[in-house]
């Protein structure tokens, strides 16, 4: 992080950088000439670290666009507040054809050079270029708003109206100078807005006296809900002189739907705490919950997980650092607000950061200063809360979670949740998580709780995070250290062994696989002492790939043992209901953990190969009864399981990490350290690694600002691929190794013109198109906007809104909008096939758009149950 900063620094003060981009060949001649000791890779890879790092916005051959907030950060170091300025670009906006400013096409009539001379124009390009400039002439006029003959005194600019009504109203506009003056226009200064028109012509302009008064005709139609401001410039001048003056009149228009009562009773409060300090917990004397009854187990844990807590004297270094500088506890702190050079020199941390001589000290302070975020975070869920006696149940207390359906915390079984009576109360009483039902939790507390307790009586919630994965991730990264396979994880060389029963012609069980996942699955079958990458955007195939890959394994090597694991539960059960139709069930076993499956509303129906018994009811199988199976799949946490229990060394052969991309490197080290190593292997792998993933989609979630800009949200794979000679792009050959790491290219889920932008931006505009009939059967659609770009972009204006309790946004016009698409699908046919609701996702950010605004309405408008799956 720190070489790329210094190298755009440097840039700046060679003047290599004017006005936010750089010539290409100046940027990577002074690269080799000083960096590329430093950079420690080729400028095509420097130039993609500077790019992934948000300094380069975009490039092309020949420029290179760097980031304008990047720029005026480090401007200020180098030499002056702002060494750059972003001139306004009028020629992206208007071209031979048309003005996009003013959506005007050009004719005979109305040429281009007329067009850009006249004041309609102008007027708009200036409110482009600088909205505030209207701010600063003294206007001459007031003006309201006239609907029904009524105004808004209060609000006299603001025009509220329903939906599918037409309005007609008119701008009353009143001379407030002593001067007489003339209109001489009045300009729209959105004109893209179809909906309202302003009707006011003046050919020779309008005068008006001391006080009187013009009006203006407003007419529009809305079909949907809408919030926003409509700027509209009245152009005056006073007679004496003919000096215009610009008047700016903002309409704040407001329409309102049958569905508007939908909206927010009243404003979200953030429980952010105002001083630093009250982020930490006190030390308080905690009176123990009552544990949820436990679950049948037959594993014994043979290597004991330890606390791996952060040491005292460095959660004090923490709590100081966060006093002097609050921005290394907030979050979505950019990279120029945070002083790294400082903070790394007080928490120790040695450049350059991936280098594997610092690696585990790096990586372990890394992890760290995460957990002390995440203890930081926690704290924005207190809240004051009344609990609730659950009826039939042995002396549980229900508590409302408003944020839980999006983990905002997260909550599940064998967590803890901390009540006071008093705010600063010594003494807390432990909550331990019985069930999660919805937004609620069912809590366990010590019978002394029974006694303070009456039905209306709030306390003080304080939520804790579960440490399970962090403790796991050092574990792994402690084990990675102590079995010496770090090394291991910066090859330099290939060695690759061929096992004696290679079939020579392999019979392969999917018939569709290309020819590129084919030598995939065959490269794969070759052992290597390196991790094997196989990459790819979402729909090329990594998945099916790495399922006849393990089929092919499983079936021509019978002493193969494999591991297959995924960040995420949704991940790792894709692979094993693809793997059931493959292979035979009783070499095959999906491992749940313990959080996930008790949470029955989010299992998925795996048969009798996961560790459910018949009842419906959790265990926990024992280490031996694992070992059994040929074919073991969990996540990537889980996997310590195996770790802990005592796995044997060198069981497993092969460990598959799906969607590794999602992964942290210290998180993917968990189904590795202690795996596929050991104290007595001398620092080799005793098994082959296949990482799976796309490091050009969204990474790891880290929640600490510095951490991530430090790069411990960059995965395995992604440091791989960007930093490892044997893994990097060929840029003569424009390949990379097939030996090492794989690329697929063809795109069996998305249209082209879909894959057009990230192809170009991402991919070395290497994907192909090879959907079917069903990735082409909106071509033609009439409800598109070209019935050859099968993709709706759909502004809406709307407003964003929270409840009370709620951290979760919610927008009602884009409700509106989706039902009013969904209605046109629904009732009617696409090329003779009928669309239903199992036809169709509907994606949104937030669990309250879709559980309490959008599902309402859909349920209410067609009567029918829609199904919905948040992750």
């Amino acid at each position: 992080m720190l070489v790329l900063e210094n190298f755009v620094k440097d840039l700046l003060r060679e003047k290599i950088i004017v006005n936010y981009q750089a010539d290409r060949n100046r940027v990577r001649e002074f690269y080799n000439q000083k960096y590329r000791g430093l950079g420690e890779c080729c400028f095509y890879d420097f130039n993609w670290k500077l790019w992934e790092k948000w300094y380069i916005s975009s490039f092309t051959k020949k420029i290179i666009y760097f980031d304008q907030r990047w720029i005026d950060h480090f401007a200020a170091e180098v030499g002056g507040n702002r060494v750059n300025s972003k001139p306004f670009q009028e020629e992206a906006y208007v071209d031979g054809i048309k003005c996009h400013i003013c959506n005007i096409v050009f004719t005979e009539r109305i040429s281009r050079k007329t067009h850009l001379k006249s004041l309609p124009h102008q007027i708009r390009t200036q409110y482009l270029k600088d909205p505030q400039s209207f701010l600063t002439y003294n206007k001459v006029v007031d003006c309201e708003l006239v609907l029904h003959n009524t105004t808004n005194r209060d609000e006299p600019l603001k025009l509220e109206v329903p939906t599918k009504t037409d309005i007609n109203a008119c701008l009353r506009i009143q001379n407030a100078s002593s001067n007489v003056i003339n209109i001489m226009d009045i300009i729209e200064v959105n004109s893209l807005i179809p909906d309202i028109t302003v009707e006011a012509k003046f050919d020779h302009g309008v005068l008006l006296k001391q006080n009187d008064l013009a009006e203006i005709d407003i007419r529009a139609y809305f079909e949907h809900s809408v919030y926003f401001l409509y700027p509209i410039v009245i152009v005056t001048s006073a007679v004496e002189s003919n000096e215009n003056i610009f008047n700016i009149a903002l309409l704040d228009i407001a329409v309102r739907s049958e569905f508007s009562d939908l909206h927010s009773k009243s404003k979200y409060v953030s429980n952010i705490p105002k001083v630093l300090s009250s982020v930490y917990e006190m030390v308080d004397d905690i009176i123990p919950g009552r544990q949820p009854p436990p679950y049948m187990s037959f594993y014994k844990e043979k290597l004991k997980l330890k606390n791996y807590g952060i040491p005292p004297e460095l959660d004090e270094k923490f709590k100081a650092l966060a006093n002097v500088h609050p921005q290394f506890i907030v979050r979505d702190t950019t990279a120029g607000e945070i002083p790294f050079e400082l903070f790394c020199s007080i928490l120790q941390i040695q450049y350059p950061i991936n280098n594997k001589e610092n690696y585990h000290s790096n990586l372990e302070m890394l992890l760290h200063v995460e957990e002390n975020q995440l203890k930081v975070d926690i704290r924005d869920y207190d809240m004051q809360a009344a609990l609730k006696e659950v009826k039939d149940s042995a002396r549980l207390y229900s508590l409302e979670v408003p944020g839980l359906a999006e983990a905002r915390p997260s909550l599940l079984r064998g967590d803890k949740v901390y009540l006071k009576e008093q705010k600063n109360s010594p003494i807390k009483f432990e909550g331990i998580v019985h069930q999660v039902v919805e937004t609620q939790v069912y809590l366990g507390l010590n019978s002394r709780f029974d006694k303070i307790f009456l039905p209306k009586k709030k306390f003080y919630i304080q939520f804790s995070f579960n440490r399970r994965t962090i403790r796991v991730e050092k574990q792994a990264l402690n084990l990675a250290l102590q079995h010496n396979i770090i090394p291991s994880l910066y090859p330099e060389y290939i060695e690759m062994t061929i096992l004696s029963a290679v079939p020579k012609q392999i019979n392969f069980s999917n018939r569709q696989l290309n020819e590129e996942q084919r030598i995939i699955v065959q490269n794969i079958m070759i052992p290597k002492n390196i991790p094997y990458i196989i990459f790819g955007p979402p729909g090329t195939g990594k998945t099916v790939t790495i399922v006849e890959s393990v089929y092919q394994l499983w079936k021509n090597y019978p002493n193969c043992r494999i591991l297959i694991c995924a960040p995420s539960n949704a991940a790792t059960n894709e692979v094993a209901s693809r793997l059931i139709d493959t292979m035979p069930k009783s070499d095959m076993f999906r491992l749940l953990g313990s959080a996930y499956a008790t949470e029955i509303n989010q299992r998925v129906d795996l048969g009798d190969i996961v560790n459910i018994q018949r009842d419906g009811e959790f265990y926990m199988p024992s280490l031996d009864q694992l070992l059994k199976y040929r074919v073991v799949m969990t996540t990537i946490v889980t996997a310590a399981r195996l770790v802990n229990g005592g796995v044997p060394n060198g069981h497993f052969t092969h460990v598959f990490i799906d969607e590794s991309g999602y992964a942290t490197e210290t998180q993917t080290l968990i189904p590795i350290a202690g795996i596929l190593s050991n104290v007595d292997n001398k620092g080799e792998l005793t098994g082959q690694i296949i990482l799976a993933g796309d490091h050009r989609q969204l990474g790891p979630i880290i929640h600490s600002s510095f951490a991530k800009h430090c790069g411990y949200g960059t995965s395995l794979l992604e440091r791989l691929i960007t930093t490892s000679k044997l893994y990097s792009r060929n840029t003569s050959k424009n390949s990379y190794d097939s030996k090492c790491v794989s690329k697929l290219v063809k795109n069996y889920r998305s249209h082209e013109t879909i894959l057009k932008l990230p192809n170009e931006l991402f991919y070395d505009k290497e994907l192909i198109a090879v959907g079917n009939d069903i990735t082409n059967l909106f071509i033609g659609w009439k409800t598109l906007k070209n019935v050859d770009f099968p993709i709706i972009f759909h502004h809406v204006e709307g407003v964003d809104q929270r409840d009370e309790t709620s951290p979760s946004f919610f927008n009602i016009q884009e409700v509106e909008q989706v039902i009013e698409y969904l209605s046109k699908l629904f009732s009617s046919k696409v090329k003779g096939m009928k669309i239903t609701e199992k036809h169709v996702g509907v994606i949104t950010p937030y669990r309250k758009q879709v559980s309490i605004k959008l599902s309402f309405l859909l349920n209410t408008l067609w009567k029918q149950h829609i199904s919905w799956r948040h992750s």
